[in-house]
């Protein structure tokens, strides 16, 4: 990896790091600190380059996703005729009908309910874009070198677990800030990302050919010690007392786990059905029994109260009213950001506490987004789930697969975290989750070497997976 390209790794790192030591982001006068040093990495990177120097562009859906993404949100934002929105989103026509009998008539009016919160998330998104496009980048320069992308995450990842265990075990009182993070499940998130690349690190470096003449002790050594950070960002998860958390990090070793059996270079597991499913078996054993031994008492407690006395049936009622919301503005949404405006009207359960989430990603992005930038957002997570897992399993490069294996736990983690909490929406996560994905997506080195003749498509036994993913068609 040459100078510049060290620097601008070291830069992410930073402004990801800065987001996450600012309360995980979510402080709104920081958020244009770290868009401007975004902007200005991505200019920086851009200067003096031909278009030869830089990574093939991505397939055609994940290209397109990409772009449509933000220019779906700004389209939230666009004023447009009342009789338009008549047409595109009924619900909100009848809001700005309903201001008019007050005295506030309008003749033009967004399909967002909140447009100041729905640019704000469109500054926020074209951010994460250019995460995902840097992280790419970065990723396609650095093939031999491609486990040094990880080092700021798992850097970031053992400094706050490290803060919230001390803060845990120190503290003389009630815990009310975890790491630097002000809620227990968004600072289990942020770690649940980083955990699955400090455990696979290890792996690739006891793993890697050496001379018969080199010593393995400092690799052992070196292995060790990121296996100890391994623990101490498990630890966190653990003692975050985040229960969606500690089951979203044994579900991502879970996933690493069948991957690692699923390999095609293991044909002695894949090609008989009796051990794949003992190997699954196994695998799951192993996860149930951390599930049953590993939990302290009081996240025992935590899981004992959801179950007895139903602590989170006010959640449950969150996701059920938020349905409604989802059928009042089912094609476009009521913009993104919005969920805290426009869900007033359907609330009944404890009417005096406002709610500016819904506990469910998935459910608060359809609310916000509609059918139409909802399905937007899921292409473009299909796919690079969809590539994670195929070079997890079918990549002939050792390195490389367990490079995947890691960025599918990531992401197997944070998808099951999204069902119960909203770890998108805190912008240390998603910064984290959009470097991830870029790692993920980011062509094969071979793509540089393909003739023109296989660039137009034709598929090369070696490249593939490249001309399917990195080709610029």
């Amino acid at each position: 990896m040459r100078a510049l390209d060290k620097a601008a790794l070291i830069t992410l790192g930073g402004v990801v790091g800065y987001a996450a030591f600012q309360w995980g982001g979510v402080l709104r006068t920081n958020q244009h600190e770290y868009l401007l040093a975004l902007g200005l990495l991505a200019i920086v990177l851009s200067l003096g380059r031909s278009r030869d120097e830089w990574a093939p562009l991505p397939g055609r859906v994940v290209r397109w996703a990409a772009v449509l993404l933000p220019a779906y949100v700004l389209l939230q934002l666009l004023p447009l005729p009342v009789a338009a929105l008549r047409v595109l989103s009924p619900e909100r026509a009848a809001v700005v009908d309903a201001l008019g009998r007050i005295g506030a008539k309008l003749s033009f009016a967004s399909l967002s309910v909140s447009p100041p919160r729905t640019f704000q998330y469109f500054l926020l998104v074209c951010g994460y874009l250019l995460i995902f496009t840097l992280a790419r980048e970065l990723t396609w320069r650095s093939e031999d070198t491609r486990w040094l992308l990880i080092w700021p995450i798992v850097a970031i990842g053992a400094l706050e677990a490290g803060l919230g265990l001390w803060q845990y075990f120190g503290g003389t009182g009630e815990q009310v800030r975890w790491g630097t993070y002000a809620n227990h499940n968004h600072y289990a998130g942020f770690l649940e990302m980083a955990l699955p690349f400090a455990v696979m690190y290890p792996v690739v470096m006891l793993r890697r050919t050496r001379s018969r003449w080199r010593s393995p002790l400092a690799p052992s050594l070196a292995a060790c010690g990121v296996w100890a950070l391994a623990g101490v960002m498990f630890l966190g998860i653990v003692y975050s007392l985040s229960r969606m958390g500690f089951i979203a990090a044994l579900f991502s070793l879970f996933v690493m786990g069948l991957l690692a059996f699923g390999a095609r270079q293991l044909g002695w597991v894949t090609k008989s059905r009796k051990r794949r499913w003992s190997a699954a078996g196994m695998v799951a054993a192993l996860v149930l029994a951390g599930f049953i031994f590993l939990p302290p008492d009081k996240l025992i407690l935590r899981f004992a109260q959801l179950v007895s006395a139903g602590e989170d049936g006010g959640r449950a009622q969150l996701w059920a009213e938020t349905v409604p919301l989802i059928k009042a503005y089912p094609v476009f949404g009521c913009g993104l950001g919005g969920y805290e405006t426009a869900f007033m009207r359907f609330k009944d359960f404890e009417p005096l506490v406002t709610d500016d989430f819904a506990h469910n990603d998935y459910l608060q992005l359809l609310a916000e987004l509609g059918i139409v930038g909802f399905a937007t957002v899921a292409t473009l997570a299909f796919s690079v789930v969809r590539v994670g897992l195929r070079r997890a399993v079918m990549s002939a490069d050792q390195e490389e697969r367990y490079f995947a294996m890691a960025g599918a736990g990531s992401l197997a983690a944070i998808l099951a975290h999204s069902l119960a909490d909203f770890n998108l929406y805190i912008p240390a996560n998603a910064m984290l989750l959009a470097w991830i994905a870029g790692m993920i997506a980011g062509p094969r080195f071979q793509a540089r070497r393909m003739s023109d003749w296989e660039q137009r498509g034709h598929v090369n036994v070696i490249t593939v997976e490249a001309v399917e993913i990195g080709s610029r068609g």
